[in-house]
């Protein structure tokens, strides 16, 4: 499948700042199962200059600077994406033994451990072991995980926002996508299996019940390693397996490591900030 895509990113001053320094994380990847066939970002004020490098989790990352005063920024990505099958046997079995030793492999160890945002709770190691003890496999651990989120909890926006701890929404059963995929996060290093936090977009040919519209917002989901097989994507907001109807554009450890647009600027200004979404299918 083809998508264009425009993510537009929009902070609004109270009153001018100036020495503005940013990274963004929005370019999608482009891999076996996704290619991203065009790519471009326009900033303003004074569309500066962009310099592009890759981050420890070899991410894109761009970066740019605004060292003279202004009262706006606005920031927009747009990409032409295609997604394609994937061709593996995502259902070979495999078993939690198969995991001994991962936590030890520099490969995996950022992504069985906590981290800024994941918080393994004694609570989240027990509920984990009681999802463990129902599945023969691996695939079936990570789908009572999926079921225990879905059932479990609400989606429910302005419940929390991007600095809500995983501890707080594990408590209240209620949040957005990337809560759900720090929670699932936690549940899932609670047993070791090594999963990581991705950003992007998922499109769907009409709006899910229960949450805003799919192609105006951005997405998270997680992948999990999966011995012999390789890293899957699971979405814990829509409780399925990744196909093509998602673009991905980064991972990490969790969404500190992957924030569309982070940065600093100089100036005792508060920023007001809107981001708009559009996921067109192109095919």
């Amino acid at each position: 499948m083809k998508y264009s895509i425009l993510h537009r990113t929009i902070y609004t001053y109270a009153s001018p700042v100036v020495d503005s320094y940013n990274d963004a994380h929005l370019c999608p990847v482009s891999d076996d199962r996704q290619c991203c066939e065009s790519f471009a970002l326009e900033i303003d004020p004074g569309n500066p200059p962009v310099l592009k490098r890759l981050d420890f989790y070899t991410n894109q990352v761009h970066h740019f600077e605004l060292v003279t005063a202004h009262e706006k920024l606005e920031v927009a990505a747009r990409s032409v994406v295609e997604t394609y099958e994937d061709e593996r046997d995502l259902d070979a079995p495999c078993s939690l033994n198969q995991l001994d030793g991962l936590g030890m492999d520099e490969r995996f160890y950022d992504f069985v451990n906590p981290s800024e945002r994941i918080t393994i709770l004694p609570m989240m190691i027990h509920e984990a072991r009681e999802l463990a003890k129902r599945s023969a496999c691996l695939q079936e651990t990570i789908a009572e995980v999926l079921k225990f989120i879905a059932e479990g909890f609400t989606y429910t926006p302005g419940a929390t926002n991007v600095e809500t701890p995983g501890e707080e929404v594990f408590w209240h059963r209620k949040g957005v996508c990337q809560d759900f995929a720090h929670v699932m996060i936690a549940l899932c290093r609670s047993m070791k299996i090594p999963t990581r936090y991705v950003s992007g977009y998922f499109y769907s040919e009409k709006a899910t019940k229960g949450t805003v519209d799919d192609n105006t917002e951005s997405h998270a989901w997680v992948e999990c390693y999966l011995p012999e097989i390789g890293w899957v994507g699971y979405d814990p907001t829509h409780n399925r397996r990744v196909d093509l109807h998602y673009i991905k554009v980064a991972s990490g450890r969790d969404y500190a490591d992957v924030r569309p647009l982070s940065g600093t600027f100089r100036g005792e200004s508060a920023a007001e900030l809107r981001v708009e979404v559009e996921v067109e299918r192109l095919d």
